[in-house]
């Protein structure tokens, strides 16, 4: 009911409801002590950072973009109608996050898509499931 990953002191804990517990100012500290172990397990503070990444339509550009291939600043900067630099703020934000890698060849750098973990890949797949104007036919 409350979740596989709920440890079971945390589970006891929400079987009272807060407002019908004898003593709410015990019940208060424990769900408070419970909770905050319960949520450490989910690294929040890493994924309040990738969202973070994710929430600019131009990053979302940019990553729908490389889920064609790899490309070159100069094709972004062409295809986003984007400065360079405004570009390079956008995929080091995407970077940083671990969504997309560098290759420098020589004078250029190749942006790619990183092979991450798997909310990297849900991310990915829900990016690269959205449809293209024109498929549909009816």
């Amino acid at each position: 009911m409350h979740g596989d990953t709920a440890t079971p002191e945390l589970s006891k804990l929400l079987e009272t409801r807060f407002c019908d517990a004898e003593d709410a100012d015990g019940h208060e500290s424990l769900l408070k002590k419970y909770s905050e172990q319960f949520l450490e397990a989910f690294d929040l503070r890493e994924k309040a950072l990738l969202f973070s990444a994710l929430s600019e339509e131009n990053r979302l550009k940019i990553l729908s973009l490389l889920t064609l291939r790899e490309m070159c600043v100069c094709e972004l900067t062409a295809a986003l109608d984007m400065t360079q630099p405004n570009l390079t703020y956008h995929v080091k934000k995407l970077e940083n996050v671990g969504l997309v890698k560098p290759d420098k060849q020589g004078k250029w750098v190749y942006y790619s898509l990183t092979e991450g973990d798997d909310l990297h890949q849900t991310l990915r797949e829900c990016i690269s499931s959205a449809s293209v104007p024109g498929d549909n036919d009816g």
